[in-house]
């Protein structure tokens, strides 16, 4: 069973203490690719790279990490910039270069072309569902339904990733009910403002889903999934030193459909998996994003290293 990733490969110039703005690789799906190859899972990367330098580091990073990239074409449109900007609690905010750029250059027809066989998941989100990639997304979504493929939607809002916030908002939203698994910080949550209390909010959005399950991230606070059988929750593990919350969400995300995918029960309805098991999920998924913030930027850990530091944690 494999694993098809859509979405931004961008580089993020972040802040330094010397005030320096330094690049670093990175796209919340690029990242999630990243972050299934490591863990084991047989992932593909479908959106296309600039045939920019940035576009070659991109493409030969995520070639190095085991991602299948089926794209023999390369964009004339430059690679996406973000500028970020770390807060004293290790918090990024972002600045978002977006018109013009390669992983925004591709049709359905393409992508449909490049899925990769016995598909079981398709993920996606972030920057690839602002307005204007939203009529080719939904095509995708009801080609992927018919077939039986899990969609898999980290929401990640970017408020400054679309000029008109509300149709931006309105049109993740109307997602919802297309998607299976959906994952969603407390800050994502809170920009739609549906309840000042996230997981108000969080129970809010799943009524828009309709089934499947949603997952709330909530930083030291750990995590809770929602499905139709109830509500799972998960305390975050503790770390000596945070270096800083970049990528902390895409390797939660990525260590929880790779450890899905391990339990061999996709092949039946999500709604069959037990709570036991969606439990542990969630558990490993907090572990692995721990480890993240331990490191500097987006760096997920391999399955090893999550086993090992689960073994290990005072908690």
């Amino acid at each position: 069973m494999s694993v098809a990733v859509l979405g931004e490969a961008l580089i993020d110039f972040i802040v330094g203490d010397d005030g320096a703005y330094r690049p670093h690789l990175g796209g919340s799906p690029y990242n999630v690719a990243i972050g299934l190859a490591r863990q084991g899972a047989s992932a593909s990367y479908l959106s296309p790279f600039s045939d920019d330098t940035f576009g070659d580091q991109l493409h030969d990073s995520l070639v190095a990490e085991g991602v299948v990239v089926p794209h023999s074409r390369r964009s004339l449109w430059p690679t996406s910039l973000a500028l970020v900007t770390i807060d004293e609690k290790g918090l990024p905010s972002y600045r978002l270069y977006r018109e013009g750029i390669a992983d925004k250059d591709t049709s359905f027809e393409e992508i449909q072309a490049n899925l990769p066989p016995e598909l079981k998941i398709f993920h996606t989100g972030s920057l690839a569902i602002t307005p204007s990639q939203l009529p080719k997304i939904r095509r995708l979504f009801e080609l992927l339904r018919s077939q039986g493929v899990l969609i898999s939607v980290d929401i990640n809002i970017r408020l400054r990733a679309s000029i008109d916030t509300d149709a931006y908002l309105a049109g993740v939203r109307s997602l919802l009910g297309m998607a299976d698994i959906v994952k969603a910080s407390d800050e994502d949550l809170e920009a739609f403002g549906l309840d000042k209390d996230p997981r108000k909010a969080a129970a809010i959005a799943y009524e828009d889903m309709g089934s499947g399950m949603l997952v709330l991230t909530e930083g030291r606070g750990g995590a809770l999934l929602i499905n139709e059988h109830g509500t799972i929750e998960k305390s975050s593990y503790p770390i000596a030193h945070v270096e800083d919350t970049v990528g902390a969400g895409d390797t939660f995300h990525s260590a929880f459909l790779a450890a899905l995918l391990r339990t061999g029960k996709l092949d039946k309805s999500i709604s069959e998996i037990s709570q036991d098991v969606l439990g542990d999920a969630v558990d490993f998924a907090c572990a692995a994003a721990a480890i993240n913030v331990s490191r500097k930027g987006c760096s997920p850990p391999t399955e090893a290293e999550v086993d090992t530091f689960i073994q290990s944690a005072a908690r």
